[in-house]
């Protein structure tokens, strides 16, 4: 089977290309989304891959499209980034399945770790 395709949605253009890069030099193939809607406009529902979200988003927020994916059963495993870390995001994220809660800026392993298990998590 084939590795996941990932998709960073983050609304800010410098953090979308960094993550790019990194996924990239792990020989993953990326895609780049501005906002959760941007997203849902392009990938297919039921598409196979992994989601690296921002919390805080213009329009629908990171923990809203976790819950809409939720809802619409689209199991997507998911690695969330974010400056802005609070102990009820993160406890919402994790109670719905995120793979990863990770603070800006994350250590590089640390986030490498998250990637595999994400793969891991698609690919069952």
């Amino acid at each position: 089977m084939d590795t996941p395709e990932f998709f960073v949605v983050d609304d800010d253009a410098s953090v979308r290309k960094g993550i790019r890069r990194l996924l990239k030099s792990l020989h993953l193939a990326v895609r780049l989304f501005e906002s959760a809607e941007d997203f849902l406009a392009q990938v297919k529902p039921g598409t196979v891959g992994c989601l690296i979200l921002d919390i805080r988003l213009p329009g629908m927020t990171g923990l809203q499209l976790q819950e809409q994916l939720v809802r619409s059963n689209w199991h997507l495993p998911i690695i969330f980034v974010t400056a802005h870390d609070d102990d009820e995001s993160r406890a919402t994220a994790m109670r719905q399945g995120a793979v990863a809660y990770l603070h800006k800026p994350f250590d590089r392993e640390h986030f490498v770790d998250s990637v595999n298990q994400a793969i891991s998590r698609s690919l069952v």
